[in-house]
């Protein structure tokens, strides 16, 4: 079993690297999305003729593995309850989703994202109707979700589950001191693949109330960076709570100014 399973990774990577070989020059591929869609959710309309969501990021990457985008919700008629995030030609297309509340039903969402090659990137909103609506933009970038890794390097998990966490002109940042390893990495000693380890929840709470939460996958970047608006400013305390795939539980708290 334990060949098997080595054998699919392996195989695994050696696809992801023989494409980032042939698309390094290559534009975001349209004829991925059909397929995505199709898998992600069936026959269900999307909406693309909209104006409140938006998704912005670089034209071209400066480095695969911290890829800048932000979505944004503007006021609009309906109630958002969660946003996905895809990225059409990665290994690992479904990126993150996140649950909006009450308090950010018109927000500002800024994270880092892997990208193994040139793709577009999307957000599909769903409101509480069970709706869809997309945007989307390409972004040329290469080689975030694979190669080769020092799995023993101790700057890689020196303050595991540090956060920096910022309240402050009705924008809450904060970044959490994680490898984030993707599974699809190779260790450079062994060679091997290094396990799947990745930041997978995060919740932000405000006063005991939830303001936005998150489920990552594999295609957020190393030390998972979010920023995002709240509509209202806040009084009190600002907590954060996120937990990885070994159940690690890591939390902070801050006053707002």
């Amino acid at each position: 079993m334990k060949k098997i399973q080595f054998f699919n990774k392996f195989l695994q990577f050696s696809i992801i690297s023989l494409l980032s070989i042939l698309n390094v020059f290559a534009d975001a591929n349209p004829d991925i999305w059909p397929y995505l869609k199709a898998q992600a959710f069936k026959d269900r309309a999307i909406e693309e003729n909209q104006s409140f969501l938006k998704i912005d990021g670089p034209k071209r990457a400066s480095s695969g593995a911290q890829v800048p985008v932000t979505v944004s919700v503007s006021q609009n008629d309906h109630k958002i309850e969660k946003i996905y995030m895809y990225i059409d030609a990665n290994p690992g297309q479904h990126a993150a989703t996140y649950f909006l509340t009450e308090h950010s039903q018109v927000v500002n969402i800024s994270t880092r994202i892997r990208m193994e090659t040139d793709s577009f990137v999307r957000v599909i909103a769903e409101n509480d109707q069970g709706e869809l609506f997309m945007d989307v933009i390409p972004i040329r970038a290469s080689g975030g979700c694979s190669g080769y890794m020092d799995v023993h390097d101790p700057e890689l998990t020196k303050d595991l589950g540090k956060i920096i966490l910022k309240a402050e002109n009705d924008f809450v940042t904060t970044r959490i001191k994680h490898p984030n390893f993707t599974g699809l990495q190779k260790d450079l000693d062994s060679g091997g693949f290094i396990p799947e380890w990745i930041v997978k929840t995060i919740e932000f709470n405000h006063n005991g109330e939830k303001i936005l939460a998150v489920e990552n996958e594999i295609s957020i970047s190393q030390d998972p960076f979010l920023k995002f608006s709240v509509p209202n400013k806040l009084e009190g305390d600002i907590e954060i709570v996120a937990i990885d795939t070994k159940e690690n539980k890591f939390k902070s708290e801050v006053k707002t100014n």
